[in-house]
């Protein structure tokens, strides 16, 4: 009976560090040969850590979750005292913590938007990893944002918290564009614009469009 050779944790972190980028850059075309030459190991070196480019894939998108989730402080969503600081703190906080981890940052970016590259079952299963992650950060930053609002009574939780959701996470794509837009701004004295349009955003969202 052959004896299987011992894995080497050094090339099994290299592998999946070369697979992150390379997936995160060119998609799931990426090739396994690049992948080896950027890991500085044979292309016979991937498949037998990772047995197929499929389970590369997903152990990418584990490793990329694993990563960001050891870093991220989601008390820079909880900690704020308003739906406003906390909207402009948080996305700002991403959008830096997205230049730290650009790699990490493109591959689940290229996950959430169903990359098309990839097969129909794997690119479900890869969504799954990130989705699922995604809902309970999301459900534990909600629930703390929510016991802090003053609610009319009439109103359902479940359907507040559900619609803040929403409103956030589209409030924070254009507040991270205008980020982009403006590397410069650091400080939140900087970011009248910004805050301002939050505010007004913030007060619909409170006081409705109706007179």
């Amino acid at each position: 009976m052959t004896k299987r050779l011992s894995r080497d944790p050094q090339k099994e972190k290299a592998i999946l560090k070369a697979a992150i980028a390379a997936f995160g850059v060119d998609g799931y075309r990426a090739g396994t040969d690049k992948i080896a030459a950027a890991a500085n190991v044979s292309k016979g070196s991937v498949f037998r850590y990772f047995d197929s480019k499929q389970k590369l894939y997903v152990a990418a998108v584990h490793q990329a979750m694993a990563t960001l989730t050891a870093v991220a402080d989601l008390d820079v969503w909880t900690a704020s005292d308003d739906l406003v600081s906390m909207i402009i703190r948080a996305t700002k906080y991403k959008t830096e913590l997205s230049h730290q981890y650009p790699h990490e940052f493109a591959l689940l970016t290229r996950v959430y938007a169903h990359d098309e590259q990839v097969p129909e079952k794997l690119r479900t299963e890869a969504f799954s990893i990130l989705n699922t992650w995604a809902q309970q950060a999301q459900s534990m930053i909600i629930n703390q944002v929510v016991d802090k609002l003053s609610l009319r009574p009439e109103l359902d939780k479940k359907l507040v918290k559900r619609f803040l959701s929403i409103t956030i996470q589209e409030i924070s794509r254009q507040i991270q564009s205008y980020f982009e837009q403006h590397p410069e701004i650091k400080r939140m004295e900087d970011m009248t614009e910004i805050v301002n349009q939050v505010k007004t955003y913030m007060d619909i969202l409170e006081h409705g469009i109706v007179k």
